[in-house]
């Protein structure tokens, strides 16, 4: 069924059938920054469940492919550089998705100025073995910033490139860590304890279950680039569920092996080193060791490159679609990438990170913004179930029947899941700034809000138009429905 498109032509078009199956997974797999993750959460999730770390990773596995799910049944049937913004608003409306649009880039641009100011101290601190100074550590965050974005402008090819070898280099390296504790029996021996339901305090356990989940942050990044891809109704799909399995392997393995090289009854000790890793890499691969630095850093920059050329086509989308500064829906001629969306998205967040360390410590202002930001992206998550089972009700009137588990039932496990991190990162009595985030997440919610109905009374053309240009000519030919049914 064909659709009329009553919108002007797009700004820009971005280059098709550039990337297969591996070229959309590899986007996914860094954004997760399984080493990242690992080095900063696992600790702290033993210090809060004990030794059950690995199996409150494999139930967060289970918990998030319901999410990934969701996304890969919309990307199957409206591929688009849109991604989650085209979803919303086929299923619920260009308002909500509009709002929810707003809600999660600045989500996004909030989260990654903290950490953009944690990777900028840390390189200070382990690399230039200087302490953190203001200036000094600015400079470096805002040099950073600029090489990791640089990629994303000069092609997408070849930021996928520097994706995969950044990746292939931190993951090696760790699979090689793990299998060589597990090897070599870690402190005391294998042992099935890291797979008993924790018996700490249930509030501890649930905070613990709520890092696990909020691991996996970023899966999604192939749906954006499903106009880039080949067959993408097939491929986006098997890319976006592809890189919570994979990553979700890696944590469990990787939180396992760390368990065991400290052994099952040394939890306190684990969770009281500043470096677990480093620990373990110095008693069983020691030459690993002077590299955990190095993969981090690896970790890190291949998720940033990722998280880049994912947000940036997001941007482009939106831009393209006439929901924000038309400007932002440009390409470059030269390399055909949305380069002024992929500025428009690096520059604030530095900026941002940048500023708050005027008037705050370098750990203060990664702790308020990368929580008080990831709570856009899971916004977002929650949107996408819900507006897949409305998507379900929609086609099922038009005739178009969907498996009721995939449609209905995983989005309702997913929104479920989904509410743990939300609980973990608003719930009363934490420490200031931390007890601020109710009112700050009500505040980024109200921006939201407000964006769409302003774009609603100022521009009613724009909401209009934004559903045929969200999605580009090449997905509309082949909608299963018309746009407005």
């Amino acid at each position: 069924m064909t659709t009329t498109q009553t919108s002007p032509p797009a700004p820009g078009h971005l280059e098709r059938g550039q990337l297969g199956l591996f070229g959309v997974l590899m986007p996914g797999l860094a954004q997760v920054a399984p080493a990242f993750n690992l080095f900063f959460t696992t600790g702290v999730m033993v210090a809060l469940a004990g030794a059950s770390a690995p199996l409150i990773f494999l139930i967060s596995m289970v918990g998030m492919i319901a999410t990934a799910s969701s996304l890969a049944q919309f990307s199957g049937v409206y591929p688009s550089a849109g991604s989650f913004i085209t979803y919303i608003t086929r299923s619920i409306g260009t308002r909500v998705a509009t709002a929810i649009g707003i809600i999660t880039i600045l989500g996004y641009i909030i989260a990654f100025g903290g950490i953009y100011i944690f990777v900028g101290s840390y390189i200070v601190q382990n690399v230039f073995n200087n302490a953190h100074v203001w200036g000094l550590t600015g400079i470096v965050t805002i040099i950073y910033g600029a090489l990791v974005v640089a990629p994303v402008v000069v092609g997408l090819k070849f930021g996928v490139r520097i994706t995969v070898v950044l990746y292939v280099f931190e993951v090696a390296l760790l699979l090689a860590l793990s299998i060589t504790i597990l090897v070599k029996g870690g402190h005391s021996g294998l042992s099935g304890t890291p797979f008993h339901w924790p018996s700490g305090a249930a509030k501890d356990v649930l905070v613990a279950f709520s890092l696990a989940v909020l691991a996996f942050g970023g899966f999604e990044a192939a749906a954006p680039l499903a106009e880039e891809t080949r067959n993408p109704r097939r491929t986006v799909p098997l890319a976006v569920v592809g890189a919570v399995v994979v990553s979700g392997i890696i944590y469990v393995l990787g939180s396992y092996a760390l368990v065991i090289a400290f052994g099952v009854g040394h939890s306190g000790t684990l969770a009281s080193d500043a470096n677990p890793f480093h620990t373990a890499a110095k008693a069983f691969l020691p030459f690993v060791a002077p590299l955990i630095t190095w993969i981090f850093l690896s970790s890190v920059t291949s998720s940033y490159v990722a998280a880049n050329t994912q947000t940036s086509r997001v941007i482009f989308a939106g831009g393209r679609g006439g929901l924000w500064p038309r400007a932002l829906g440009s390409v470059l001629p030269r390399f055909k990438t949305p380069a002024v969306a992929a500025i428009a998205f690096v520059a604030p967040s530095i900026a941002i990170g940048v500023i708050s360390l005027a008037f705050t410590s370098p750990s203060t202002t990664v702790s308020l913004l990368s929580t008080w930001g990831i709570l856009g992206l899971i916004i977002m998550y929650l949107m996408a179930n819900l507006a897949l089972i409305v998507e379900y009700v929609k086609l099922r009137r038009n005739g178009i029947n969907k498996n009721v588990w995939l449609w209905v039932v995983t989005p309702v496990i997913g929104i479920a899941v989904l509410a743990i991190p939300i609980w973990g990162d608003l719930r009363p009595g934490q420490p200031s700034p931390l007890n601020s985030l109710p009112w700050l997440t009500i505040g980024l919610i109200a921006v939201g809000i407000a964006y769409a109905l302003i774009l609603g009374w100022l521009r009613p053309q724009a909401l209009r138009n934004a559903p045929a240009l969200l999605e580009g000519d090449e997905s509309l030919a082949t909608d299963p429905l018309p746009i407005g049914q």
